[in-house]
């Protein structure tokens, strides 16, 4: 007697869309340090961001947003004047994909970028942790902003993985106390 395995392929399917529920809609991302982050970067950069082009992804059935950067200054290791920022997301024929903890590039934007450049593509090092808008205020000069989403853990005292909650009234990070910094973990970079 033949068994109808066809009362299984139901489950199956459920069982899959279950599964990968979770993660279409969560991103999780193991918070960094500016000086952890530059260490897994080929550069850090302020950038102005330019055009942004929609199309779908080389390698993978989704869609893919290119970015054009203009490099303003290097502050930590080297890039080109000009780069494209590879990220997963957009809106192409209707359909809209959107990583959650991704940074959004905004045309106009003037920011700080982590960069890892990886099989001649340029990507975020870590997501929106690696984007800082700059930001020009009245009292302390040029200073740096950003909002982490949900998403980002840390390790605490014991190893053990929590989440990153930001302080409700975060430090001030001043641009030229982060330049200086990141030209001194350059300088040692260079010295190895």
């Amino acid at each position: 007697m033949l068994s109808r395995p066809v009362l299984h392929v139901p489950l199956l399917v459920l069982f899959m869309l279950l599964v990968s529920a979770g993660s279409a809609f969560a991103t999780t991302a193991l918070f960094v340090t500016d000086a952890e982050q530059a260490e897994l970067s080929t550069a850090i950069v302020v950038a102005t961001v330019g055009r942004a082009e929609v199309g779908p992804h080389e390698r993978y059935e989704t869609v893919a947003t290119r970015t054009t950067i203009r490099v303003d200054e290097v502050l930590y290791g080297q890039a080109p004047k000009e780069l494209v920022i590879n990220q997963i997301g957009g809106t192409l024929n209707g359909m809209t994909v959107y990583i959650p903890g991704d940074a959004r590039l905004e045309r106009g934007e003037r920011c700080v970028l982590f960069l890892r450049q990886v099989e001649g593509r340029w990507y975020l090092t870590a997501m929106e942790q690696s984007k800082y808008r700059l930001v020009e205020d009245s009292r302390f000069g040029t200073i740096m902003e950003r909002r982490l989403g949900d998403g980002i853990v840390f390790r605490n005292a014991t190893g053990e993985l929590v989440d990153y909650e930001e302080p409700i009234r975060a430090p001030i990070k001043r641009f030229a106390l982060f330049r200086s910094e990141m030209a001194r973990l350059d300088a040692e970079k260079g010295a190895q």
